[in-house]
């Protein structure tokens, strides 16, 4: 049977700025975004992003996989234009490229944000990293991370995810946060 998002599919990506307008319209197949309205239009407000559509894991993990198996060669230039554009389902999406593409996604991850974003999607895109079999990068590589509070703030969740002894100080000395973020400090400095 084919649903939605695979007839979207055989339609393939198109290029420059409509594959964007593409990828939005596959965030939006199924159910997920009728039922999620309202909830994700009061989060939207709060978050800072261009757009949240509510969109499930499986959907964007389908679409994903899709793009890496299709379109692999243009995974850098819509990482570039997902970020641009900064909805929520854009960088769920760029967090799924990262951990499943070449390279160090470690690096990608901390390069590419340069904008406060909503934590549980920084932390999101970082356990998906992490999930991909990447190791938490070592304390030297994670504090050549300092050129922003954005990065040192990563820095510290990322640090937390596989909280060893040489992170202490990386997580005691970042800079404050929200209180969410700060009980995530508490928590790995407590382990």
């Amino acid at each position: 049977m084919v649903d939605d998002l695979d007839s979207l599919f055989d339609e393939g990506l198109p290029k420059g700025r409509k594959a964007l307008v593409f990828l939005k319209a596959a965030y939006d197949c199924g159910a997920q975004g009728l039922v999620n309205r309202s909830i994700t239009d009061k989060v939207l407000q709060q978050s800072g992003l261009a757009f949240h559509i509510g969109t499930d894991d499986p959907t964007m993990r389908r679409i994903a996989s899709w793009l890496l198996t299709n379109y692999d060669d243009r995974v850098d230039d819509l990482i570039k234009r997902l970020w641009k554009r900064g909805g929520r389902e854009d960088v769920k999406l760029m967090g799924l490229l990262f951990a499943n593409t070449e390279g160090n996604a470690w690096q990608k991850m901390l390069e590419t944000i340069n904008k406060g974003l909503p934590l549980d999607l920084v932390l999101e895109m970082a356990e998906e990293i992490k999930r991909s079999g990447r190791e938490i990068p070592d304390a030297e590589f994670l504090s050549s991370y300092k050129a922003n509070k954005i990065q040192m703030q990563n820095v510290m969740l990322i640090a937390s995810l596989g909280m060893k002894e040489e992170f202490v100080d990386l997580v005691r000395n970042a800079p404050k946060g929200g209180e969410l973020y700060e009980r995530i400090r508490m928590r790995a400095l407590d382990a």
